[in-house]
């Protein structure tokens, strides 16, 4: 019976001790989740990709009505060691099939399960084929990576985004040491 008469007469200050409390414990987990190795990373320049938004956007536009096609390949034949930049193609087509030539930009590589492995190659243009382009970029993890170009041809800036999937390595898939 005592206890019940000390909480009746404390309950005020035990009601704000418990709310206080459960704020310090929810922000210790949010810390917690917050500091782990694996937790995800903020995206670099966020602020900066926002002010330019109604920019990239307005080129996003301009560049579908273009109608412009791009393809991304990994070449066969070429050989891919581990840890190493492979190279990726990239094939640009106007709207009735003709190759565009003159590019130059960057393609951006993108992981969007970890963005630690987000990779940047220069465009270079193959001169064997009219408007087939390729950059060295590393593609080490298998799966699914969003393939963004960014191209110029004098005054015209054309861009693209697709993903692409990257199968696992053979002497991976068998589980030998990369």
């Amino acid at each position: 019976m005592k206890i019940l008469r000390v909480i009746s007469e404390y309950r005020w200050p035990i009601y704000l001790g418990g709310l206080l409390s459960m704020s310090v414990l929810a922000c210790g987990v949010l810390v917690w989740v917050a500091t782990r190795p694996d937790s995800p990373r903020p995206i670099r320049g966020y602020y900066e990709a926002a002010r330019s938004w109604d920019a990239d956007e307005a080129v996003g536009e301009a560049s579908r009505q273009l109608g412009w096609s791009v393809r991304y390949e990994l070449p066969e034949g070429v050989p891919h060691f581990p840890g190493m930049p492979r190279p990726v193609d990239v094939r640009v087509a106007d709207r009735d099939g003709n190759p565009v030539s003159g590019l130059t930009g960057r393609l951006f590589a993108i992981r969007p399960s970890d963005t630690r492995l987000n990779q940047t190659g220069d465009l270079i243009g193959l001169p064997q084929e009219s408007g087939r382009y390729r950059t060295l970029v590393r593609l080490d993890e298998a799966g699914t990576w969003e393939l963004r170009l960014d191209a110029r041809r004098e005054a015209l800036r054309f861009v693209h985004a697709a993903r692409l999937d990257v199968a696992a390595e053979p002497a991976a898939a068998e589980g030998a040491p990369r």
